[in-house]
């Protein structure tokens, strides 16, 4: 008997193991697909930039967040369902064709409103195309998010991250053929008819979800009820991703969407390069903490370290990225792109003041206070927008949009800090004093790299080589200053994690 157990407890360890391998697999193959996905967003971006004017960027920035709203209302809910759905039930086809009618319901009302365009707008043919083009992907979309929902559910996520990177890699291709040979914003909109098109035929193949007709009325209404709880936060990270944007065309207009558009993309992709490492450090140290249960002592000390690890991070990267703002808009996007310069400082600066932030999810949700975070990503959505409402009406104009999103995000970080104080106690003078360093060194990096841009920028005239010399300066000076400062609160962090 001992030995049968033994041998069972052996053969449950052995498929463990193979188990726990094909996770991780999945899991690298699901972060290189999203990896693929933004740099092929950012190229397609940068091709842009070389090749449209920053209003004509601002129109379609406008006409494609548009439709974008009207995917997220049908498609909301309904990949959900069918991965939450019971395992033990074949999956109902009524979520199918639920989802299609949904998505067949905003094209619809999408053609209405072009309709309507057309007499009191009068939009220009290139437009009008781009339109049609982009609404025609609503119907398809629904379609792909539920075969993506039963590839989810049968934990088959390497071939959907495949079809997401081949996509996107495809749509990349089309729209740079499209914007060189003259579509103008069109090849944009085919573009994303590709991604759309290929998604579609990819995603279908590997799912293979292609259930008869049927529609149950307890089904339907199970799966609205489910996909109406979810739209309410769809519509809320939409409003925090692209609110800014219809405020913009709203008060100023779609030039200034353009540009506004391309530093809110150079700041948001040095963003996802900070934020994901953080929160994934964030979690480990803090759940291994709550595991020991070396109370609360123990857990403000840790946050602590955290912050100012950090700010360590985070600062030199985006005021380094201020500093050279000028030189990488020149390098990136041309010279007509050069009025964007002003508004990525300010978002760097924004972005910078709201670091914090990124610990809101992993500390307040092993504190036990997760409830609190739907309703602090509705304060901030709210107070960001208001600020940006306040800062239009006032003037309208783009750099003051820009300082309202400096003050917003200084309203909400002390928001954050409040309540993340009082979920693990750490004390003020104590963080103070250690990112103090942080911020010493990153002035320090950025009266370097100041001081190298003005001594060479008389003779030299060469953004790229301007661009090369104030990164390696100002990362020499960092390097040199996190070093000699930073060590001290890396072997206390190695200590206190070490130990726990």
């Amino acid at each position: 008997m001992g030995t049968s157990s033994t041998a069972s407890l052996s053969a449950a360890e052995e498929d463990q193991e193979p188990r726990s391998v094909s996770t991780s697999r999945d899991a690298l193959w699901v972060s290189g697909a999203r990896l693929v996905s933004q740099l092929c967003g950012i190229g397609t971006l940068l091709v842009a930039a070389r090749v449209l004017s920053p209003a004509e960027v601002g129109v379609f920035a406008m006409v494609s967040s548009t439709v974008l709203l009207q995917s997220k209302i049908a498609e909301a809910g309904w990949s959900e369902y069918l991965i939450a759905a019971p395992h033990d039930r074949e999956l109902p086809g009524t979520v199918l064709y639920c989802a299609l009618a949904s998505g067949l319901a905003f094209t619809i009302l999408g053609f209405i409103g072009l309709a309507v365009s057309l007499v009191w707008l009068a939009p220009t043919g290139s437009i009008f195309f781009t339109l049609m083009l982009l609404m025609a992907t609503i119907v398809p979309g629904t379609f792909i998010i539920c075969q993506s929902g039963v590839l989810v559910r049968r934990r088959r996520l390497r071939e959907l991250a495949f079809y997401q990177a081949a996509s996107e890699f495809s749509g990349l291709l089309v729209t740079t053929g499209g914007l060189l040979l003259g579509w103008g914003i069109v090849a944009l909109a085919a573009g994303r008819c590709c991604v759309v098109l290929v998604a579609l035929l990819m995603s279908t193949g590997f799912a293979r979800w292609l259930p008869r007709f049927e529609f149950q009325l307890t089904t339907a209404r199970e799966a609205l009820a489910y996909s109406t709880r979810l739209l309410a936060s769809r519509l809320m990270q939409f409003a925090q991703s692209y609110g800014a944007e219809f405020l913009i065309v709203f008060f100023i207009g779609a030039t200034e969407v353009g540009l506004y558009r391309m530093a809110s993309r150079i700041v948001g992709a040095v963003t996802e390069l900070i934020s994901e490492p953080v929160r994934m450090l964030a979690w480990s140290y803090f759940s291994r903490q709550s595991a020991t249960g070396s109370g609360a002592e123990g857990l403000s000390r840790l946050m602590g370290l955290i912050m100012a690890a950090t700010a360590f991070a985070a600062l030199p990267v985006f005021m380094g990225l201020a500093v050279i703002s000028e030189q990488l808009v020149s390098v990136l996007l041309g010279v007509q792109w050069l009025a964007a310069a002003p508004v990525l400082i300010l978002l760097a600066a924004a972005r910078g003041i709201a670091v914090i932030q990124m610990l809101n999810e992993p500390v307040l949700s092993i504190i036990g206070r997760v409830a609190l975070l739907p309703r602090l990503n509705m304060l901030f959505t709210a107070t960001s927008l208001a600020c940006l409402a306040i800062a239009g009406w006032i003037r309208p104009d783009l750099v003051n949009i820009a300082i309202a999103q400096v003050v917003a995000a200084a309203l909400t970080t002390s928001v954050s800090l409040h309540f993340l104080q009082r979920g693990t106690g750490f004390r003020w003078s104590s963080l103070l004093r250690r990112i103090l360093p942080a911020g010493l060194g990153a002035c320090v990096m950025v009266g370097a790299v100041g001081l190298a841009l003005h001594m060479a920028g008389g003779s030299l005239h060469l953004p790229l080589v301007d661009l090369f010399m104030g990164v390696a300066v100002g990362g020499l000076a960092y390097i040199v200053i996190a070093w000699s400062s930073g060590r001290a609160l890396m072997a206390e962090l190695n200590h206190v994690t070490g130990a726990q």
